[in-house]
C-alpha cells in the first residue's frame, strides 16, 4: 500500500487529524528507524492511528503504542463531540470499535494497546520514544501532566507531535496543547519547530 492508502483509510474513522497535518504525520512514521516506537496518547477510534501504524506496515518494523482509557471523557469541549460521534454506533464499547478499524486496515500487529490514564500508564514506562503524539486530554492541567511524565522517554532526534496547538486555539479548558507548545516547544530543548495546520512539530535536540 502507499501512504495516500493510509490516508484515505484515516478519513473513513471518524476523526480531527486531516489534510496536511495527517499527510505530515504518516510521512515522519514513515521516516523512523527500523523498530520505531511511536506513542499516541489519545487514540480515539483509531483515525490517527492509521495514519502511523500503516507507514510501519510499510516499512516492516516499528509498533504504535496506543494509550487511552476508551471511555470517552476527556476535556469539556471535547466529550460532546466525543458522544455524538459514538451515538452513531448502536452499541459496542469504544475500544472494540477502535479494535475493529485497525484490524480492517491490517494494522493489528503494528498497533498496541494500553488502556488507561497517559499518565498511569507512564508509570510503569521504559522505552525510549523515537515518535511522541499527544492527542488525549486538551484542558491545561491534564495536557501538562501528560507532557511532564512523557517528554523525558522521547529520545534525542525524536519527534514530538502536539494536535490542536495553533495560536488561534483559546477554546477555554481545550487550549492545554497550545500552552505546552508555547512554553516548552523551543531552543535550546527542541529545534526544527513547525507548525502544519494545527499540529505542532518539533525535534528533540536535548
Amino acid at each position: 500500500m502507499s501512504l495516500e492508502r493510509y490516508l484515505r483509510l484515516s478519513e473513513t474513522v471518524p476523526g480531527w487529524t486531516r489534510g496536511a497535518e495527517a499527510q505530515e504525520l504518516a510521512r515522519i512514521s514513515y521516516s523512523l528507524p527500523e523498530g520505531a516506537v511511536l506513542v499516541e496518547i489519545g487514540s480515539f477510534l483509531g483515525s490517527g492511528t492509521i495514519l502511523l501504524a500503516g507507514p510501519r506496515r510499510m516499512r516492516g518494523s516499528g509498533t504504535v503504542h496506543c494509550i487511552d482509557p476508551f471511555d470517552g471523557g476527556g476535556d469539556s469541549f471535547s466529550v460532546p463531540h466525543y458522544q455524538s460521534v459514538l451515538a452513531q454506533f448502536a452499541s459496542g464499547l469504544m475500544r472494540d470499535h477502535f479494535e475493529r478499524n485497525i484490524r480492517e486496515c491490517g494494522l493489528a500487529p503494528w498497533v498496541e494497546i494500553h488502556q488507561g490514564r497517559a499518565e498511569e500508564v507512564a508509570e510503569s514506562w521504559t522505552t525510549p520514544i523515537d515518535l511522541l503524539f499527544l492527542d488525549g486530554d486538551q484542558s491545561p492541567a491534564s495536557a501538562r501532566k501528560v507532557y511532564d511524565r512523557w517528554v523525558s522517554f522521547l529520545k534525542v532526534g525524536g519527534v514530538i507531535a502536539l494536535h490542536n496547538s495553533e495560536p488561534a486555539n483559546h477554546r477555554p479548558d481545550h487550549d492545554g496543547q497550545r500552552l505546552i507548545a508555547e512554553q516548552e516547544i523551543r531552543e535550546p530543548w527542541f529545534c526544527d519547530v513547525r507548525l502544519v495546520t494545527s499540529t505542532t512539530l518539533a525535534v528533540k535536540a536535548r
